[in-house]
């Protein structure tokens, strides 16, 4: 008597190998047997037409916080993610000193784009070092598993203090205090180490992360000493990762010399390193020659993988979240109505002839910073509608539609925006969407030797939702793009598991093989894809974030146990905590 028999499914293995048809048994856990399966299960579910996919790992999530007070985890849960990864770029809450809460709040609020008011009702610090914070994360139980890598830039301010904030050199001794702290970090249970150069990497004071100009010793030291536990990969944002987005424009020659350091941390630790890629509109073969060399340390025996996004990465703009409009008086006046009320009182004429002619009125200083930094420039956004195109043609550029109708850019987001109900949306993709297409995203993710990453899960909240990317691999890649080639499906789900496992030492997951845990995905391929973006305030403090529901999931499984049918939870949460890799 098995738990669990899905019988008839076409199995998607997570290897990449070319999909087959069987039937899937399930006990106390694990998955039993996959073929043609006897006997029977106290539940069984025919599957004949659906997918069958291992459960997806996310490998850069920033849900340090909301470990804490969320166990549901959305909007990864309707999503397909199984197991979330989080302490990416070298950001995070431990360990953490009474007397520094603050600046890592600051540090979460700047860098990622959680709001603090949410971060100081939603932390409870129950926690001081590393192995505390897993300890207090272990309490919970959650839709799915999760895992944490040690962030560089909480452990300096520990170790250093003040000194760390104002990017002094660490001494000797602090570098052998941090490289403690790692292998406790590691002993207790950590996924890896991570950290970041970014330049653009701020804290909401507008003071760079620490670690940003960390000295090469300091970031060797800490390679070093995770190396010495046989565990762990090293994540870690290169300086000019985010391109020209606020003016840093780096040379080729900046990035070959990161990639130089990339090697010496994969060398100095003896383990993976994983490194952020994108193109750029201003140098759009730089990723191809990246993953070039990536390919000559592989080849000395470095293993350094490349992890890309399955879209173009970017900002969207909602009359829920942020808008040109937004600190205006006119629009000011009926900010309190419902959102389909506002749309509604945005078309009338009077109302949209007064908002159009004013200007902000200076009272939202974080506002006025996003819309310089990505709020102007109008020729660069896109208009979405329901359909729902994360690659679009010309004809739907602002400019473009403004010209064709005879009105202005901001006309054309005053209507995006007040249209219907208000659910319509402009995008501007800022990387990956080189001469206004998805190749270069095409050929980064075909790469064998890259991984799939970048979904961004808890952070940037009013901004992006980059974490339903797993589901827009397989609508998008596998099934719906117009403009370019597509990628098989087994190479899409190998990317979302069977690799993704493989890098972090994950061995008891990512597959379809008997023994292995019972982290299935069920999907209706005919029907897959993503919601609307949406904001829903439902954070500590009634923060705002934006969602991006999943949909055509017939069932995901975790542990074996059901935690979404027929894309609807089922109020489970067998997820846990993992300590390191399986």
């Amino acid at each position: 008597m098995f738990d669990t028999i899905i019988r008839g499914a076409t199995i998607i293995d997570g290897s990449g190998k070319p999909g087959f048809t069987a039937d899937v048994a399930v006990q106390d856990g694990q998955i039993a047997e996959v073929g043609k399966v006897g006997g029977q299960a106290k539940r069984t579910i025919d599957a004949d037409g659906a997918l069958l996919t291992p459960g997806f790992i996310d490998i850069h999530t920033h849900y340090d916080g909301q470990f804490v007070w969320d166990e549901e985890l959305e909007p990864s849960f309707s999503n397909g993610t199984t197991t979330a990864i989080a302490g990416n770029c070298g950001v995070g809450f431990a360990p953490a000193r009474s007397d520094m809460r603050k600046p890592l709040i600051e540090l979460m609020e700047g860098v990622e784009e959680i709001p603090g008011i949410v971060l100081e009702e939603g932390l409870d610090w129950k926690w001081t070092s590393f192995p505390d914070y897993l300890d207090r994360i272990e309490q919970n139980h959650f839709t799915m598993d999760v895992a944490m890598h040690l962030p560089h830039a909480p452990l300096r301010v520990f170790v250093m203090g003040e000194r760390a904030l104002t990017h002094e050199m660490a001494t000797a001794e602090d570098i052998e205090e941090m490289q403690r702290h790692v292998r406790e970090a590691m002993a207790a249970g950590a996924i890896g180490v991570s950290g970041s150069r970014i330049l653009e990497h701020k804290a909401s004071t507008g003071e760079h992360v620490p670690g940003t100009f960390a000295e090469e010793s300091e970031i060797l030291g800490l390679a070093r000493a995770m190396g010495e536990t046989g565990k762990g990969v090293f994540q870690v944002v290169p300086l000019g990762a985010a391109g020209a987005t606020f003016g840093n424009v780096t040379s080729y020659e900046d990035r070959l010399g990161e990639h130089r350091r990339i090697e010496r941390i994969a060398e100095a630790s003896g383990r993976p390193v994983t490194y952020l890629l994108h193109s750029y509109d201003h140098a759009p073969d730089e990723y191809a020659q990246l993953i070039a060399e990536s390919a000559k340390a592989r080849a000395r025996g470095l293993d350094i993988v490349p992890q890309t996004a399955a879209r173009g990465l970017g900002l969207i703009l909602s009359l829920d979240s942020m808008h040109l409009f937004k600190a205006r008086p006119s629009y000011k006046e009926i900010a309190h109505l419902s959102r389909a009320q506002r749309a509604e009182a945005m078309r009338d004429p009077g109302r949209r002839e007064r908002i159009l002619s004013e200007a902000n009125d200076g009272t939202d200083p974080v506002l006025e910073r996003r819309i310089g930094h990505f709020g102007g420039a109008l020729e660069t956004y896109y208009v979405i509608d329901d359909a729902l195109d994360y690659e679009p043609e010309e004809a739907q550029r602002v400019d473009v539609i403004a010209a064709r109708t005879g009105r202005t850019m901001e006309e054309v987001a005053y209507d995006t925006f007040s249209k219907d109900d208000g659910r319509h949306v402009l995008v501007k993709f800022l990387l990956n969407y080189t001469d206004g297409n998805l190749d270069s995203a095409y050929e980064m993710l075909r790469n064998p030797d890259t991984v799939s990453g970048l979904g961004d899960g808890g952070a940037h909240l009013t901004m992006i939702c980059d974490s339903a990317m797993t589901t827009f691999h397989l609508s998008f890649w596998s099934r719906d793009r117009k403009r370019g080639p597509k990628l098989p499906v087994e190479t899409v789900v190998h990317k979302l598991t069977g690799k993704p496992a493989q890098l972090y030492g994950l061995s008891d997951r990512g597959l379809i093989r008997p023994g292995l845990r019972a982290d299935i995905n069920l999907i209706d391929f005919d029907n897959v894809g993503n919601d609307m973006p949406e904001m829903f305030f439902d954070l500590p403090k009634g923060g705002g974030r934006m969602l991006q529901h999943g949909r055509g999931y017939l069932g995901t499984m975790v542990g074996g146990v059901m935690t979404r049918e027929n894309d609807a939870a089922t109020g489970a949460k067998p997820g846990r905590l993992v300590r390191g890799p399986r």
